[in-house]
């Protein structure tokens, strides 16, 4: 009956903790997935301002690193008051067994928590020492992989591999140090619980009671139950916590970041836009959304009229209207970025901003984005806006999805996109027509391609109100005209069209002219207008464009528009071609491994590690220690045996009457083998003296003394042991860590441009962030463990 119901409550505690695990887990898996979603939108969100404080490196290793923190802390978080609650029942029935003594052996693993508690701290501070490390060494990656190609041509590969190096070896130093304090936390579960044993018993013997193998047992058994509890899954509660608090904290400063200023979706369409600044209050005013050519779509939050003053008397005015705005990047920049700005921008118009390199034209376009925060004045835009960048950017995708953007298919709307943006002879080059796989950020396009397809983005966006920054200056004088005339002229025509360029010969078609200059308006007007003010900068405009004009326009044009007539007469059809389903090119996926593990990896890993000498020297020190353990376990049997018959010949003796027989008797067991175990063979015969039956006589029996001290030495040897395979352990994983991560960075800057061009650099940094932070420090404790269940 006993055995069975050891059995069922074995059973039981295997089924209820499983189900408890794996609920944790679920718990876990579900926390980080919702903060990668959370980071993902967060990053989507962050103006320009907070672009400026992070780096592509730290919002990787967030994604990548930080929140796999949560997949164990939840397991974890619950041993934080089952361990001290534990204790304190088993506590309360070791009491009852050996009374004193039970207080002095929980006291010591007590003693043990406040060194876990410190080393949970150090983990702490290790772990934020590595996460900036392995930002700073991320960044690197992700330039490298970017600038690759300029890498490659200017032979660049070892000087950029030594700053790798550098920070790599930074990394890998606080790695280690997080390692050896987590080997020494790991390592008090293996000694903490055979010294807690020893001192208990030796405080037992101590005070006048007699050790036997049932208090031996019993002691054992409540022993390895506080140990499982304080000195296992607390300390590993402890380290997990810790660095879940850290990367906490560093998720939530990310989340503080400053975001685009959007609008809620509940407004209705068509109302005005407006975005005031002035003192503290900053409101906003309507429900429009806004395509951006770079990111996706972006609302903006609401506010009452009372926010601004002037809201009911625009409210149903469509355009673009600034005033007075004055704005900085940021606060510790000496000279605003915009200087008192105000533009009038009325429905259906071409507006063409123009001034020198770092005049303030880009930075224009982003108040009117709410990126640029404003220090003072108002900004109203009354519509929907898209937006086309100055630096295209693609995604790697299809020229079409890129085009299209997550906006439904219209045929008939794309084919004049296709057309208005000269894309129809490209898309009769490129191997697959409009399905053809552009590589990362488009490499496999010229500039010219990828500045037309970004143009094409944002003019096939049904909006209101078009933002082009610069979208000319790529592409060749011919094909810019065609853009200009065909699409920004008649396709957009209507619509209200800011643009950006440093073709001046195209001013003569805008309907009103800005001049920026180091952030100022210097003059606005119709070119006519500009032309006869008098200003200085205003002839230089007339000189280049009639210069341009007198020597070239009429060559050039006359070519351009034989070209262009020559060109669409041979891609009449391509616009049909475009759309027509053909066999989609697949993009090259990601290599996965399915079932079990191979020999080939463990061996490699081992390989890594060191030679044969070093992995065999680790495994010697494990079997070592495991020796050490098992001798003290069977020195502790061997003690409490000699306590029970040194116990049983004392009883003996003090009921002899006869001194004779006492004598004899004592002369007797000084021969007898004291290696017998089976005290139920020695029997009392009529004369008092006590005869072993068939039992050898015993050699010697050592005192209560030699066994304390003993056992203290086996002690000593298996906290000795247990600390130095736990430390030989992780050096040869950090070993083994630094020549992998070598290896593999090796691999890649020799490889090809091919790979790049057909792998995504975030799938390629993804074995530098994610992969790699599992092999340092993941991996290790993972094989740790199996190899202390092992020896268990």
């Amino acid at each position: 009956m006993y055995a069975a119901a050891i059995v069922i409550c074995s059973a039981a505690n295997v089924i209820v903790r499983q189900s408890f695990m794996l609920a944790m887990f679920h718990l876990g898996m579900k926390i980080r997935v919702s903060l990668c979603s959370l980071l993902y939108r967060k990053a989507l969100r962050l103006s320009k301002t907070a672009l400026r404080e992070t780096t592509v490196g730290q919002a990787v290793n967030l994604m990548s690193n930080d929140v796999n923190r949560f997949d164990y802390s939840a397991n974890f978080f619950v041993y934080l008051w089952v361990g001290p609650l534990q204790t304190l029942v088993i506590s309360y029935l070791m009491w009852r067994e050996i009374g004193f003594a039970a207080v002095i052996g929980v006291a010591t693993i007590m003693l043990v928590i406040p060194l876990q508690a410190f080393f949970g701290k150090m983990l702490s501070t290790f772990r934020l020492r590595t996460a900036k490390r392995t930002d700073e060494r991320v960044r690197f990656m992700n330039e490298i992989i970017v600038g690759m190609q300029v890498i490659k041509m200017y032979a660049w590969e070892k000087p950029f591999a030594h700053l790798v190096s550098m920070a790599r070896r930074h990394e890998i130093q606080s790695i280690r140090a997080a390692l050896y304090v987590r080997g020494l936390l790991l390592s008090f579960g293996r000694f903490s619980t055979k010294i807690a044993i020893f001192i208990a018993i030796v405080s037992y013997a101590l005070l006048g009671n007699t050790v036997t193998a049932e208090k031996m047992f019993v002691i054992t058994g409540f022993m390895n139950i506080i140990n499982k509890a304080m000195t296992d899954q607390f300390p590993r509660s402890i380290a997990h916590l810790s660095e879940g608090a850290v990367s906490v904290k560093r998720i939530q400063k990310f989340l503080l970041y400053d975001e685009v200023t959007t609008a809620s979706s509940c407004t209705a369409k068509g109302m005005m836009t407006t975005f005031t600044v002035g003192g503290k209050h900053r409101p906003l005013e309507t429900g429009t959304e806004m395509q951006v050519a770079k990111s996706s779509e972006v609302e903006m939050n609401t506010c009452t009229p009372e926010d601004h003053t002037n809201v009911n008397d625009i409210v149903d005015v469509k355009g673009i209207k600034i005033a007075n705005v004055t704005a900085r990047w940021s606060e510790d920049l000496p000279e605003n970025t915009l200087t008192d700005v105000s533009l009038d921008v009325r429905p259906g118009e071409l507006v063409a901003v123009v001034g020198p390199v770092g005049s303030g034209k880009t930075s224009l376009l982003h108040a009117i984005l709410k990126e640029l925060p404003l220090n003072s004045g108002s900004i109203s835009v009354g519509g929907s806006v898209s937006y086309a960048s100055q630096e295209p950017w693609l995604f790697t995708g299809s020229v079409r999805q890129n085009i299209l953007f997550g906006q439904p298919m219209d045929r008939n709307r794309y084919r004049q996109v296709v057309r208005v943006c000269a894309l129809e002879r490209d898309f009769q080059l490129l191997p697959h027509g409009d399905r053809t796989i552009v590589g990362e950020r488009g490499v496999t396009l010229s500039g010219g391609q990828r500045a037309r397809i970004s143009l094409a983005r944002a003019v096939y966006k049904q909006a209101e109100i078009y933002l082009l920054d610069d979208p000319l200056s790529a592409v060749d004088a011919h094909v810019g005209r065609h853009l200009f005339n065909d699409c920004i002229c008649d396709f957009l025509q209507g619509k209200t069209r800011l643009l950006v360029t440093h073709q001046l010969q195209y001013l003569q078609a805008a309907d009103n002219i800005v001049i920026l200059n180091n952030g100022m308006v210097e003059a606005t007007g119709a070119y006519n207008e500009l032309h006869v003010s008098g200003l200085s900068f205003a002839k230089q405009l007339d000189l280049e464009v009639n210069t341009k004009d007198s020597e070239h326009h009429s060559l050039r044009h006359s070519d351009s528009e034989l070209s262009l007539r020559k060109t669409k007469h041979q891609n009449s059809q391509t616009s049909e071609h475009s759309s027509v389903e053909e066999s989609e090119p697949k993009q090259i996926a990601e290599m996965r491994t399915r079932g079990r593990v191979r020999s080939g990896v463990y061996r490699a890993y081992c390989a890594a590690g060191g030679n044969c000498l070093i992995t065999f020297i680790v495994l010697s020190v494990f079997i070592l220690a495991q020796l050490a353990v098992s001798v003290g376990d069977y020195w502790m049997s061997f003690w409490t045996n000699v306590e029970e018959r040194r116990s049983l010949v004392s009883n003996r003796i003090a009921s002899s009457i006869d001194g004779a027989a006492i004598n004899d008797t004592t002369t007797q067991l000084t021969e007898m083998d004291v290696t017998t175990t089976d005290t139920s063979e020695w029997k009392l015969g009529v004369s008092t003296t006590i005869a072993p039956t068939d039992v050898t006589e015993w050699s010697w029996m050592p005192s209560t003394e030699t066994c304390i001290l003993v056992y203290v030495g086996l002690v000593i040897g298996i906290v000795v042991l247990t600390l130095a395979s736990a430390f030989f352990f992780f050096s040869m994983c950090m070993r083994a860590s630094i020549n992998l991560h070598n290896s593999m960075f090796s691999s890649i800057s020799r490889a090809t441009m091919w790979f790049f061009n057909n792998n995504p650099s975030g799938q390629i940094l993804n074995r530098f962030t994610k992969d790699m932070g599992a092999i340092d420090e993941t991996l290790p404790g993972t094989m740790m463990d199996c190899v202390q269940w092992l020896q268990w």
